[in-house]
């Protein structure tokens, strides 16, 4: 079922009138092992890098957002995807490379569709934050339990780039052996389906520290541009169980998402997707202030996951709404380290005719910056 054609690629979610058969997952290409240190590099060498990037299946996509597993390698999590016309769809909700170095490896499945299949018929799996949980004592020794937090989307029919619905939250959990392929274990729900507009988007960013993983949401209050971000935590060992969630009110962890308060506001609050990262005991914010229509990437340092929180201006990057090329989800990559010793982030890139992109794919690929590292 294709749910829209935009710009004329079709992006489809699959029939299911009978069960799919189970996804196996295959790597596109064996990357050498990554050097036992880590080499540091710069914004520059990653976009260019980026630039002159051909990867059959991966063209163009947004978010990226990343994470470093056990054995060294990267893995680098997109939502929409564009591929060449040799496959099919040639837009897919979601993508997943593994790197090590310079060298890119594709994770494919059985059926060359998306690494996360449709929730549904109508709704698709757009990737928002990943985080790599370790010594899991549910699976083998050494294996990393790496989990994505996905948007449940539903995609209008105007074929425009801004015309989707969030519906809730799932987690695709994939296992990761040292020098294994990522294979996706389950995929559940978070949240059940809304369409509030005005509801907390969990899972927008995630981080782990110490014995605790946090889930972070964000929400759209009224006409304000900007959104409120808000925290939830679970013990890392056991991130399924409902009963073990605290959410933060403003004073302590508390069972329900209904007593949850925001820890930063929407004036001029933070945009949709953003990304927190723990470095040297100080918790990281990045963002667009004011929303995704600002013209501004932010960090906000805090010693502790609920703030209060400081903002840093640190990278001008226009909404681009004017112009109808966009800059919008900025991410922090930490476990990368740049040579200048400053923090190196993504803003995802997109034009609001999508015909741009399939004629020139660089124009919807990741842009690379260095910022001033607030936990320094």
């Amino acid at each position: 079922m294709c749910l829209a054609t935009v710009g004329g690629v079709a992006a489809c979610a699959s029939e299911r009138s009978d069960p799919p058969a189970p996804l196996t997952y295959r790597l596109t290409q064996d990357c050498p092992a990554p050097p036992s240190h880590r080499p540091t590099v710069t914004a520059d060498q990653l976009n260019r890098i980026v630039d002159h990037s051909d990867l059959p299946a991966w063209q163009a996509g947004d978010i990226g957002a990343s994470a470093r597993l056990s054995d060294g390698r990267l893995v680098w999590v997109f939502a929409d995807t564009l591929r060449k016309d040799s496959y099919q769809p040639q837009l897919v909700a979601n993508s997943i490379l593994i790197t090590s170095g310079d060298c890119a490896a594709q994770l494919m499945t059985s059926e060359d569709g998306p690494v996360i299949p449709d929730a549904t018929q109508q709704e698709v799996l757009w990737p928002t934050s990943v985080a790599v949980l370790r010594n899991d004592p549910q699976v083998a020794k050494g294996t990393d339990v790496l989990v994505v937090a996905c948007a449940r989307t539903v995609r209008g029919g105007s074929g425009g780039t801004l015309d989707f619905t969030f519906y809730g939250t799932s987690a695709a959990v994939f296992t990761v052996q040292p020098g294994g392929v990522p294979t996706l274990e389950d995929v559940y729900e978070v949240t059940p389906d809304s369409p509030d507009e005005h509801q907390v988007q969990w899972g927008q960013a995630t981080t782990v520290h110490g014995p605790w993983f946090y889930v972070y949401g964000t929400r759209a209050k009224g006409s304000e541009l900007g959104r409120e971000l808000y925290v939830a935590r679970v013990p890392v060992d056991d991130p399924r169980n409902r009963s073990r969630w605290g959410f933060w009110n403003g004073h302590e962890w508390r069972p329900s998402p209904d007593q949850a308060s925001p820890v930063i506001g929407s004036d001029p609050g933070v945009s949709q997707t953003l990304s927190v990262h723990v470095d040297h005991d100080t918790y990281v914010v990045t963002s667009k202030r004011g929303g995704d229509l600002g013209d501004f990437v932010y960090t906000w340092d805090s010693p502790r996951p609920t703030g209060p929180w400081h903002p840093n201006q640190a990278l001008e990057a226009p909404a681009g709404f004017d112009t109808g090329h966009y800059q919008y989800a900025p991410l922090a990559h930490p476990e990368i380290p740049v040579a200048s010793g400053h923090l190196l982030v993504s803003v995802s890139q997109n034009t609001a005719d999508l015909d741009e992109v399939v004629r020139d794919p660089a124009k919807g690929r990741p842009l690379f910056a260095e910022v001033d590292d607030p936990s320094n």
